[in-house]
């Protein structure tokens, strides 16, 4: 069985989103990390903004390392590890993703990559959770 996680509407645009009882403890975690750090840029329900949507989260980042890498090193390390694009599609990096290495912990970082690859990419909980190196 397929566990979702339901988006909420909620006042004044703040973040939100409820989890099923039995969602796992790493995608609850992705969820807050997300809307403590994400959700400026991504939007509160990943479809874009400042930065873009992640709703092809799976098909930019087909592998879950190389999406926690980008969310490590962000844009500017990124270019000086791989060049000026990013992702599978190859798009070049034309804004500022900030690296969250110094502000989040690993485990943080694949909770957050799998949160959104569940989520905004339609992806398998327990498939994502693997992906991403998550034993929960």
């Amino acid at each position: 069985m397929l566990r979702q996680l339901v988006p909420l509407a909620v006042a004044a645009g703040a973040f939100a989103v409820a989890c099923a009882p039995d969602t796992p403890a790493a995608l609850r975690t992705g969820r807050d990390v997300y809307g403590d750090n994400c959700s400026s840029c991504h939007g509160d329900s990943g479809g874009g903004g400042v930065g873009p949507s992640l709703e092809n989260v799976l098909a930019t980042w087909p592998s879950c390392g190389d999406q926690i890498e980008w969310i490590t090193l962000g844009s500017s390390r990124w270019k000086v590890v791989h060049g000026t694009t990013y992702g599978a599609n190859e798009t070049p990096i034309g804004g500022v993703m900030p690296g969250h290495d110094e502000t989040l912990s690993p485990d943080e970082i694949a909770a957050v990559a799998a949160f959104e690859r569940v989520q905004y990419g339609g992806g398998d909980e327990a498939t994502e959770l693997a992906a991403c190196g998550i034993d929960d």
